[in-house]
């Protein structure tokens, strides 16, 4: 089992190393735009295959947090009041009152990601629910440039305010905390590795973009 984990975690590797690349070449951009949403869903089924233990409980948790993370991304939208003013583009497909049906499911990848980081590192629950939380906070740090210049997402006046990232570690603490209740996780190797991947992606995307490019 972990050499099959160390193929597919190297085999993840590659293929994120490559999405870089063709995120930055204009003639392939359009082709790896329209591949982003089916690499997040088949990312995050492939970490739950690699589960090593599965209760009802933490699927359960999981939808939870997908619908909940759907519908607080709604309200967001609708009010502004959330995260302030931003709207979705068609990078991740199909929407609902203009929030796309992906983004839910992306909750909950990064809650379960970034919470498998932290197995059998970090026993005291609010404390892993609060380092889940600044994960998650770091990772939408570099992630946010990348999501205005590739149309997942932009800001009005195309500036990210101080308070979508309060949110976004407030929210994240509260589903962080909720999963660690109720679902007991155990280490999951590809898991926490999309975590790394997926951040040093857009981290690589970031400095591109810092760049010029």
């Amino acid at each position: 089992m972990q050499t099959l984990e160390n193929r597919f975690i190297a085999i993840l590797a590659i293929i994120y190393t490559v999405g870089i690349i063709g995120f930055s070449i204009p003639s392939l951009n359009p082709l790896f735009l329209k591949l982003t949403p089916y690499n997040l869903i088949v990312s995050f089924l492939l970490a739950l295959v690699f589960s090593k233990k599965w209760s009802f409980p933490e699927i359960s948790i999981l939808l939870i947090i997908g619908i909940l993370g759907f519908f607080v991304e709604l309200a967001g939208v609708q009010t502004k009041l959330i995260f302030g003013d931003y709207s979705y583009g068609k990078t991740f497909g199909a929407k609902w009152l203009d929030v796309p049906y992906l983004i839910g499911l992306n909750w909950a990848a990064m809650i379960y990601y970034s919470s498998n980081i932290l197995v059998g590192r970090v026993k005291n629950p609010w404390v892993a629910a609060g380092i889940g939380a600044l994960l998650m906070t770091i990772y939408d740090f570099f992630l946010e440039p990348v999501a205005m210049k590739y149309d997942f997402w932009d800001w009005k006046s195309h500036s990210v305010p101080l308070q979508n990232y309060i949110a976004w570690f407030v929210i994240a603490l509260i589903f962080h905390r909720l999963y660690n209740y109720m679902a007991k996780p155990t280490k999951n190797k590809i898991a926490s590795s999309l975590y790394v991947i997926q951040l040093l992606f857009f981290v690589g995307l970031y400095i591109l973009i810092q760049l010029g490019f």
